[in-house]
């Protein structure tokens, strides 16, 4: 009897997880090195490239001034950050030839990793 009613209960327990409606929060992983940065005393945003023959620009931006004080950092160096952003999706460079510039955003950072 117990086994039956431990059974009924997970069964339970995994229907009301299966159709509670969880929010799906997209993010975009991209390693770039740091290239420029700019601020406005708010919002704080970083341009980078996967290495130097990349036609092509990531961007991403932050109002966390400790992220913000890593981002500098990380420019004043040209070192390679790993950045988790916010965007719906990530960017995907385009498969024809970029156009030189173009920035394909991350979104809000929400964390950044500095490599030595």
């Amino acid at each position: 009897m117990k086994i039956r009613i431990s059974i009924t209960l997970a069964a339970a327990f995994t229907a009301g997880i299966a159709l509670v409606p969880m929010s799906a929060k997209a993010i975009c992983q991209q390693q770039i090195y740091a290239d420029y940065s700019f601020t406005d005393g708010v919002n704080t945003l970083i341009l980078g490239r996967p290495n130097i023959t990349t036609p092509f620009a990531y961007q991403a931006s932050t109002t966390n001034p400790v992220i913000s004080s890593l981002i500098f950092a990380a420019v004043a160096h040209r070192s390679p950050v790993f950045i988790v952003g916010d965007a719906a999706s990530c960017p995907t460079p385009p498969t024809t030839v970029p156009i030189a510039g173009m920035q394909l955003s991350i979104g809000n950072i929400l964390q950044i990793f500095q490599y030595p």
